[in-house]
C-alpha cells in the first residue's frame, strides 16, 4: 500500500461488482484511501468490503447497499458516512444502467430508470458531498463516462447516450461551481473495456475494427481505476472540467 491518498475518504459506486467500480475502489484503498464501497447488491458489498479487509491490511473499508437511482438510499449512506468519517474527499459515480432499444418503442419506465440511476444519481450524490468538500476546501467528483454521446448513441443506447452526454456537462458544471472552493471535477470517458460483465457478456464484440481503434486492443479495467487515481490524486490538481477519453483510439476527441 502506498499513502498517496492517506486519511481521505472516496465513496465509490457500484463497487462490488466485477468491473470498472472494484478495480478504482482497490485502487484507492492501495493507496490509503478510507474506502466507501456501495453497491445495490447487499451480499456483493458485503463480501467485497471484506474481501478487500483482507487484501489490505490496516485500510478502512465500510460496505453499504445503495441503489444509486434511489435517493432515500443515497441520504442513508451518505448520512452514514458523514458522521463516520466528518466528509467525502473523492466521489467516484461508477453505476450506471444500459437498457439498449430502438427509440421507436423504448419504454417509458427504462429511460425512466436509466436517467435515474445514471445523471440523476449523479447529480444528488454530488449535491449530497459538495457542501462537506466546500468546508474543507478540497474534494474530487469523477464521473465514469462513454464516447456514446458523441457518436450519437449508435447501436440502440439513445437513453444511455444521452444521459452520459448530460453527464459530462454535470462534470463541467461541477468544474466551474466548486472550482473556488478547492474542488475539482472530471469525466473518464471510454468505449468497451476488458475485464467488465459487458465484454463477459458479449465476447462477439471483442472484435469489432470500430470498437478496437488503431491500436487493435480494448483498454482494461485497471487502466481504467489507474486514470481516476492520477485524477483523484494531487498529481492533477490543476485538470478540472475535462472529459478524458480511454479508448485506444476508437473514438478520438476534438
Amino acid at each position: 500500500m502506498s499513502s498517496e491518498f492517506d486519511g481521505a475518504v472516496a465513496l465509490v459506486t457500484a463497487a462490488a461488482g466485477l468491473g470498472i467500480g472494484q478495480a478504482v475502489a482497490r485502487r484507492l484503498a492501495h493507496g490509503g484511501a478510507r474506502v466507501v464501497v456501495t453497491d445495490i447488491h447487499e451480499r456483493r458489498a458485503r463480501d467485497v468490503t471484506k474481501a478487500m479487509g483482507v487484501d489490505y491490511p490496516g485500510a478502512e473499508i465500510v460496505g453499504c447497499p445503495m441503489d444509486a437511482g434511489d435517493r432515500g438510499a443515497i441520504d442513508a449512506v451518505v448520512d452514514r458516512v458523514l458522521e463516520k468519517f466528518g466528509a467525502v474527499d473523492i466521489l467516484v459515480n461508477n453505476a450506471a444502467v444500459n437498457v439498449l432499444g430502438s427509440i421507436f418503442d423504448y419504454e417509458p419506465a427504462d429511460w425512466d430508470r436509466v436517467m435515474d440511476v445514471n445523471i440523476n444519481g449523479p447529480w444528488y450524490l454530488a449535491r449530497r458531498v459538495l457542501p462537506s468538500m466546500r468546508e474543507h476546501g478540497r474534494g474530487v467528483v469523477i464521473n465514469i463516462g462513454s464516447y456514446a454521446p458523441d457518436v450519437g448513441g449508435a447501436g440502440m443506447e439513445t437513453p444511455y447516450a444521452v444521459s452520459k452526454g448530460a453527464l459530462n456537462t454535470l462534470t463541467r458544471c461541477l468544474a466551474h461551481e466548486g472550482g473556488p472552493y478547492g474542488i475539482r471535477a472530471n469525466t473518464v470517458s471510454m468505449g468497451m473495456v476488458e475485464g467488465t460483465k459487458f465484454m463477459m457478456d458479449h465476447p462477439e464484440l471483442r472484435q469489432r475494427h470500430d470498437s478496437l481503434g488503431p491500436l487493435g486492443s480494448l483498454p482494461d479495467k485497471n487502466e481504467i481505476a489507474e486514470l481516476v487515481a492520477f485524477l483523484a490524486s494531487a498529481r492533477a490538481a490543476h485538470i478540472t472540467g475535462e472529459i478524458v477519453n480511454v479508448s485506444g483510439g476508437a473514438y478520438m476527441r476534438n
